[in-house]
């Protein structure tokens, strides 16, 4: 792997498993420079926050993940010190999965509205989850309601793990998405991955892992860690025919344009 290269890891969550701060040295070594570590509740975005707060390059995000939305009792004051803190960066992860549905639609579109309330007042963005149900895309169009008011109102987001068509990706480019990009692209059978990816506006592309999840291949079914992430940048070198560290300078551009609290 390149340690030339500066990459952004756009998303990933904490390992109750593996040595954080390790993956965190490891990752640096492999070229991966910056982090964003992302909250799915309170207490989640505490502990994003703790570690954030002990590490350079390391920035976080707060907020309710769709999963946790029925646990969530509405009290948005709690999260409003974590923008206090000089490595908040953004409010999520926040958005809609009707795949698994472990918390009620109505009670997640409730939280996600209140989410982007948050993510307004702090002048940060978003950290969008959608996953739509098996053989629907019934999340996307629940999303994008939310998100063009959210957007007409000067916010702006990022799509994590985007897997959505290109007509959804087109759709939501319009309203100034950015789309994190992860290892996905690598899978064999994910041909409608890559044609999307594609088609996405380069100046809106997003590496991440979403570690511990979605490790790229050859280290599919493992724990997903930052240091696998130019494993991403150099498939999507690949695919668009340009050098590995031309990505890497684009995406981490990319990526500071859009987290504005986040600094070199």
């Amino acid at each position: 792997m390149n340690t030339v290269m500066e990459i952004f890891d756009t998303h990933l969550h904490l390992s109750e498993e593996l040595d954080n701060d390790e993956l965190v040295r490891r990752a640096w070594d492999a070229g991966v420079r910056y982090l964003l570590v992302c909250g799915g509740s309170w207490e989640d975005s505490l502990r994003a926050r703790k570690f954030a707060e002990h590490l350079p390059n390391v920035f976080f995000a707060a907020g309710v993940h769709p999963h946790e939305a029925d646990g969530f009792d509405g009290n948005t004051d709690v999260f409003r010190p974590f923008a206090e803190s000089r490595r908040f960066c953004a409010v999520g992860e926040i958005g809609i999965d009707t795949y698994y549905g472990f918390s009620g639609l109505e009670q997640q579109e409730k939280t996600l509205r209140e989410m982007l309330n948050l993510a307004r007042e702090f002048a940060v963005p978003a950290i969008i989850h959608c996953r739509a149900a098996e053989g629907s895309l019934d999340a996307y169009g629940i999303c994008y309601r939310y998100l063009s008011e959210f957007a007409a109102q000067g916010g702006t987001f990022v799509i994590h793990c985007f897997a959505g068509n290109v007509e959804w990706m087109k759709k939501f480019a319009e309203l100034g998405a950015f789309f994190g990009v992860g290892g996905m692209l690598t899978f064999k059978r994910s041909d409608n991955i890559r044609e999307v990816v594609m088609q996405m506006p380069s100046d809106r592309i997003l590496l991440e892992t979403d570690a511990p999840y979605l490790a790229p291949v050859p280290f599919r079914g493992k724990p997903n860690v930052p240091e696998y992430l130019p494993l991403v940048a150099y498939k999507l070198a690949e695919m668009k025919g340009v050098p590995a560290a031309e990505i890497a300078e684009l995406t981490t551009g990319n990526a500071f344009r859009l987290f504005k609290r986040a600094r070199r």
